[in-house]
C-alpha cells in the first residue's frame, strides 16, 4: 500500500507532501514519553508522601491532601510534559523523535503554544472516553480529538534526499555558513525546502526578490524565537537566508 500523503501549500506557494503518521507508530511513541512520564509520577509520589510525613497523622483529611497533590502534579506534569515540548521543539517530544514523527498544523508549519495546549488538555476526552483511538482509526489523517480542535496532525519527518535531476541549482554568494545561529534546533524539513526554493529562483526582481526574502525572515525569526537584540536580525534577508539554508542543511544532513 502507498503511504498516505498530505500535500500542503505554503504561503510562497511551494508545494510540500507529508506523509501522514499512522496510530501504531503514534502508539509507539506515546509508549515512550509514557515510559519518561512515570519520573512526573515518581516526583509526584515523594511530594505527597513528604507533605503527608510533614503535617503528620490527621486522619483522613490529611491523606485526602496529600492524594489530591499527588493527582494535581501527575496529571499536570503529565499534559505540560507535552504541550511545553511540542510548543518548543517544533512539534517532537522524545517519543516523537525516537519515531521520526512530529506535530505540525494543516498548514504545515510548527504548533504553537495555544495549539499544543488545547491538544493536550483535550487528551482528557480521549483518555476517560475512550474515544481518541476510535476518532483517529476513522480519521483520513489519523487525527485524534486533540488535534481536531488545535487544527493540528502528526506526520512523519522528512528525510533528506538527494538533489534529483533538473531541480534548480541554490546560487548562494558564499559558501561560508558564518556564526551558529540559535533556534536552529526548532526548523526541520519544512523551513528547509522553502529556503531552497527562494534561493533557487534568480529570475525574481530585485525589489520582489527583497521584499520576499524579508517576509520569509520575519517567519524565520519569530518561529526560531530570535529575540530583538539577536545579531541575525541585522544581516541582511537573505544573508540569513543562505547562511541559515547552509547550516541547516549541514544539520539534516541534506545533499
Amino acid at each position: 500500500m502507498l503511504p498516505d500523503i498530505q500535500k500542503i501549500r505554503t504561503a510562497d506557494n511551494v508545494q510540500i507532501g507529508y506523509t501522514v503518521a499512522g496510530i501504531p507508530s503514534r502508539l509507539l511513541a506515546f509508549l515512550v514519553d509514557g515510559l519518561i512520564n512515570l519520573a512526573v509520577l515518581f516526583v509526584a509520589g515523594l511530594a505527597a508522601s513528604a507533605v503527608y510525613n510533614a503535617i503528620g497523622p490527621g486522619g483522613g483529611v490529611v491523606e485526602a491532601l496529600a492524594l489530591t497533590i499527588f493527582a494535581l502534579m501527575l496529571y499536570t506534569g503529565h499534559f505540560l510534559y507535552f504541550a511545553i515540548l511540542e510548543a518548543t521543539s517544533a512539534g517532537r517530544t522524545p517519543g516523537k523523535r525516537a519515531m521520526g514523527l512530529r506535530v505540525v498544523r494543516v498548514d504545515g508549519s510548527a504548533p504553537g503554544l495555544s495549539e499544543a495546549l488545547i491538544r493536550n488538555i483535550a487528551r482528557i476526552a480521549d483518555y476517560f472516553l475512550a474515544f481518541g483511538l476510535f476518532v483517529a482509526f476513522f480519521n483520513q489523517r489519523s487525527r485524534r480529538i486533540g488535534d481536531l480542535l488545535a487544527g493540528t496532525m502528526v506526520v512523519r519527518e522528512r528525510t533528506a534526499m538527494a538533489q534529483p535531476a533538473g531541480l534548480a541549482p541554490v546560487l548562494l554568494r558564499t559558501p561560508d555558513a558564518g556564526p551558529g545561529i540559535d533556534g536552529l534546533d526548532r526548523l526541520g524539513q519544512h523551513e528547509y525546502t522553502v529556503i531552497r526554493t527562494f534561493l533557487s529562483r534568480p529570475g525574481l526582481p530585485p525589489d520582489q526578490r527583497a521584499r520576499l526574502a524579508w517576509q520569509i525572515a520575519q517567519k524565520l525569526f519569530e518561529r526560531m524565537s530570535l529575540p530583538g537584540s539577536a545579531p541575525e536580525r541585522m544581516w541582511p534577508p537573505e544573508l540569513f537566508l543562505e547562511r541559515l539554508y547552509l547550516q541547516l542543511g549541514a544539520r539534516l544532513g541534506a545533499r
